[in-house]
């Protein structure tokens, strides 16, 4: 009688152990994804700041060869360059780049040259593409 009574306390008491860590595993989860969540909105880069640094840090260099509307990405007009780099064009700069023109833009500026066939420089400023504060 004793033994079996023993023997179903330690059942209790491993059925309760097991519940505990349970909800800790599955509570710790959600909790986890808020603290991350809420210390990158205070903490992290502004969606400006972010479209700002992406910018900068980008390098174009090439002939386009073929430029066109990506329709799975939201039809993007989109260049293919010579060395097959692909180039998303930002859509207030849709009419000024065309096939054969060269690109040219270098890590850290944001301007972005274009030089066309007909020998024409323009210059355009990725600060434009980026809404104010």
């Amino acid at each position: 009688m004793k033994n079996n009574r023993a023997q179903q306390e330690i059942l209790d008491n491993m059925q309760k152990i097991d519940k505990i860590i349970i909800y800790c595993i599955f509570c710790s989860i959600p909790f986890c994804l808020v603290l991350f969540v809420s210390y990158n909105a205070v903490f992290g880069l502004s969606m400006r700041e972010s479209i700002i640094l992406r910018d900068s840090l980008e390098t174009v260099n090439g002939v386009v060869d073929t430029v066109y509307n990506d329709k799975p990405n939201h039809n993007m007009r989109t260049a293919i360059l010579k060395d097959k780099t692909v180039y998303r064009i930002e859509p207030t700069w849709k009419s000024k780049i065309e096939a054969g023109d060269s690109l040219h833009k270098i890590k850290g500026s944001f301007l972005l040259e274009v030089y066309r066939k007909s020998g024409e420089k323009v210059i355009l400023d990725y600060k434009t593409t980026i809404a104010p504060e």
